[in-house]
Parts: C-alpha cells; structure tokens; sequence
C-alpha cells in the first residue's frame, strides 16, 4: 500500500513539475514573441523617423552641413539649346558644371558653356559663358520638388568683339536615377541678361550628374 502511495506522489509530482517546466516554456516563448514584435517597431520607427529626417520640409532649415551627402559635391555635363532674342536663330549649346552645397539649403556652383549662333555680318559668332551660380535647394517628400532649386547666376561672357557681364535667373531639378544618388538627370532653365548690344537669350539644358 505504502508503495503504491509512493508511486501515486512520484507520478505527480513529475506530473507537476513538467507542467510547470511547459509553463515556463511557453511564458518564454511568448516573452519572445514579445520582445521580438517590439524590436521590429522600433526598427521600422526608427527608419520612418530617417526617412523623415532626411526628407525634411518642403523649405529647409538653414543649418551646417554634417557629412558628404549633405555637402552634395557634383560634377555634371550639360546639353541644350541657346535661344536669342531678336532674328538670330537657335543654336546648341554644350557645357560643364560643379558644385556642392556649403550650407544648407544653399548652393554654390559654377558652370561653364559655349554656343555658336549667326550674326549680323552673316557670320557665326560663338559665345562662352563662365558663371558662378548660387541656388535655394528645395527639400520634402514631394516628388521633383524636393530635387529642384532656383537661383541666381551672374560672371564673364566671351564674345567676338570682348568680353561683357551676364546675369541669369535659374531654375532647375536633379532626379536621382540610382538608390546611392549617385547619379541624376535633371533640367536647367535660365534667362540670361547681357550687358551689351548682343541679344539675351533663354537657354533650356539637360543635365546628367555625378554626386561624390
């Protein structure tokens, strides 16, 4: 009798003590479950809140410039069409241009073109153009104008009969065309105003550029 009472009691208290052994395993295992579900929140807070620092709004604070992707140093190729006032007709125009942003949102840059377009004498006169350009960069979310800017170039232009002062109102977009932002294509429009009697003129580019 005493031995069956034994093995009564052995049978549960092993009965017991697994029971609570798989309580414990499942109160970890939810306790798991838990900790990994808050991880993941706070994984996907944290990149909404760099997506959102990074995004920023649509007029950027002015602030200093923290690291190389806020110093956006560029190197671009431009291509686009030279349009004159008056009966001189349309001409190509091909240029280069560099660049970064010193503090933000502003930019600083400069850009060197060339073009050649008909005179009066019936000749084709070629016009270089070397401006410094300083830009308001846009940020946000909102698609193209967070890439675009405006501004103000001014610097030397090159004629046939001397060298005479330009100064250009601008507008423009960079859209990245890689995940790295390592390369954009972009359009440029600004109205260029000469102090002379050769024409102004509206020059419309395309431009690819390199971010470093």
């Amino acid at each position: 009798m005493f031995k069956n009472l034994a093995v009564v009691l052995l049978v549960s208290a092993s009965t017991f003590t697994y029971a609570e052994a798989l309580k414990v395993t499942v109160l970890n295992d939810s306790h798991s479950k838990n900790n990994q579900a808050v991880k993941k929140q706070q994984q996907e807070e944290k990149v909404e809140e760099k997506i959102e620092s990074e995004a920023g709004p649509t007029l950027p604070l002015v602030k200093k410039v923290e690291n190389r992707e806020e110093r956006r140093m560029h190197f671009g190729i431009t291509a686009g069409i030279n349009s004159p006032e008056g009966t001189r007709g349309s001409t190509p125009e091909l240029g280069v241009d560099i660049g970064f942003q010193p503090l933000i949102p502003f930019g600083l840059g400069l850009e060197i073109s060339t073009s050649r377009f008909d005179g009066a004498d019936d000749e084709y006169h070629k016009r270089t153009t070397m401006l410094v350009r300083g830009t308001y960069n846009f940020g946000g979310d909102t698609p193209v104008i967070r890439y675009s800017y405006f501004g103000l170039a001014t610097g030397a232009i090159w004629l046939n009969d001397g060298t005479e002062l330009g100064i250009a109102p601008l507008v423009g977009f960079d859209v990245p065309l890689t995940d790295d932002h390592g390369v954009s294509l972009g359009f440029i429009a600004k109205y260029l105003f000469v102090t002379s009697k050769d024409p102004d003129s509206l020059l419309t580019s395309a431009a690819v550029k390199f971010w470093f």
